[in-house]
């Protein structure tokens, strides 16, 4: 079966590499028995995360007119019916995950309430995103270590459930906006940059150029910034004493540089530990984020290369199928006892679940229910508005140059 939406290569496989970092994660954790950071905590470790919700922000663009923002009453209406199906999935995944014990952090709560925050966002121009995702990488760590003492903690373990929605709803928000591992008050700047991504024409070698180079830029010098401090200045030991009291032993070293700080000191905010929700944490993963979506969208300019790339851009195209199958396949307790193999087999079914769907029946069972309570929405609200406002599903730009390229790279990728 043909695609039945245009879709922009690069987009989906970095969304994939993001998908298939998670997945690392959440299979090898953060430190070996022994006490040192495993290989997949020290290169997925935020970054995937990270690059998850920014390439959320550039699918948000997509269904909002491209390059040119469209924020009618039906757009607005299809982003809200959108948030709230994926809230209700997360919530319900909340049930599974907590029931095997998992110790995962189902994310797409936290996502329904960041792309409910976005709203008022959408109509930003692309240079206008960037300076707001740069301005709340800096300051919202600030504002959400000062909230931590304000708002309430959730009274709940675990991953939230549908069920604390009605019995603590002040601390289901105060766990999505401060208190989670994805505190939504930060999280934004991810999503006010793929935003301004999305805004841009992603066809162009130009562009594909500039993110690569300013991402690295950003990611390098933020990171070198941190190091600096933490292992020149003195600072490792001071982080060590305000946060990690009991750190001894021969990797004492990677624990205050690798573990996530529990926030009780201003010292956590020059932590660049993987959510460490800090403005080094923040502004190297977006960096990280950028460079990394550069980069693919450089390499899928090349037939060849986007040919092969193939699996992961069909894995990329059902990210919240993927997810939640992967949390259902970690919940049953299956190769817990081999990592290596347990790994291999998710993201081997992954990708070829993907392929053989994408191929046979197109969107992903998820996104396909999703897309739909956003269409709906869409109808109901032009239809009380009298708009005529058209809708874009998955990223076609508003030119018709691009346009004309974007149908050409669909071509290539099915001949």
């Amino acid at each position: 079966m043909p695609l039945s939406t245009p879709r922009v290569a690069g987009v989906d496989v970095a969304r994939g590499l993001a998908l298939l970092g998670m997945f690392s994660v959440h299979v090898f954790g953060a430190f070996e028995p022994d006490g040192s950071p495993t290989v997949a905590w020290q290169l997925a470790g935020g970054r995937s995360s990270a690059t998850f919700a920014l390439v959320a922000g550039v699918g948000l663009a997509f269904t909002t007119g491209g390059r040119t923002p469209r924020t009618g009453r039906g757009s607005l209406a299809a982003v809200t019916a959108r948030a709230l199906s994926v809230g209700l999935i997360g919530l319900l995944l909340g049930y599974a995950a907590n029931a095997a014990g998992l110790d995962v952090d189902v994310i797409l709560a936290f996502y329904a309430l960041l792309f409910l925050l976005a709203l008022p966002l959408l109509a930003l121009r692309a240079r206008t995103s960037a300076c707001v995702a740069l301005a709340l990488a800096v300051v919202a760590p600030f504002l959400v270590h000062l909230l931590r003492g304000a708002l309430p903690e959730p009274s709940f373990e675990g991953d939230p459930t549908l069920q604390d929605v009605v019995t603590d709803p002040a601390g289901l928000l105060g766990d999505l906006l401060v208190h989670g591992d994805y505190p939504v008050l930060a999280w934004t700047a991810y999503l006010c940059a793929g935003l301004a991504i999305g805004r841009l024409d992603l066809f162009s070698r130009r562009t594909a150029t500039g993110l690569l180079t300013a991402g690295l830029a950003l990611a390098a010098t933020t990171w070198l910034a941190c190091s600096l401090w933490l292992l020149r200045w003195g600072g490792l030991e001071r982080l060590r004493q305000a946060e990690f009291h009991d750190a001894a032993g021969p990797h004492a070293r990677d624990e205050v540089l690798w573990d996530t700080p529990a926030g009780e000191t201003w010292w956590s905010m020059l932590s660049r530990a993987p959510h460490s929700t800090s403005p080094f944490d923040m502004l190297h993963t977006l960096g990280a984020a950028t460079a990394l979506l550069g980069a693919v969208l450089l390499l899928t300019r090349v037939r060849v290369v986007r040919r092969a790339l193939v699996p992961l851009a069909a894995a990329g195209s059902m990210p919240l199928t993927l997810y939640c199958a992967h949390v259902l396949f970690l919940g049953t307790g299956a190769l817990n006892d081999s990592r290596d193999l347990q790994y291999a087999v998710l993201v081997a079914g992954a990708l070829l679940f993907a392929v053989v769907w994408r191929l046979t029946r197109g969107q992903g069972p998820l996104e396909t229910v999703v897309a739909g309570a956003g269409r709906r929405a869409r109808a109901w609200a032009q239809g009380r508005a009298g708009e005529r406002e058209p809708s874009r599903e998955q990223g076609t730009p508003a030119d018709p140059a691009a346009q004309r390229s974007e149908q050409t790279e669909i071509q290539d990728q099915h001949r």
